[in-house]
């Protein structure tokens, strides 16, 4: 779903703007879906000068699970 999410978020403006400013209910209102009230959804637009970093849950893995764990986005920005 999250690349239909993107897709019509890269061509559709003005759902681009919904999504941006109230995400629940704009996928609510495109895709059919009921999000939870308990769950936040928080939409950034990239643009050249901001670098996004999604860090997983504390305690959600521990070290070596993590250290098994592949994959991923690696950007040359470091």
């Amino acid at each position: 779903m999250m690349a239909e999410i993107i897709e019509k978020a890269t061509t559709d403006m003005e759902f681009r703007s919904r999504l941006l400013d109230d995400p629940s209910t704009a996928l609510e209102g495109e895709f059919g879906v009921t999000v939870p009230e308990n769950l936040n959804i928080r939409v950034h637009e990239e643009d050249s000068n901001t670098a996004h970093v999604v860090l997983p849950r504390k305690s959600q893995l521990s070290e070596v699970e993590a250290s098994s764990v592949s994959g991923g986005l690696t950007i040359g920005i470091w």
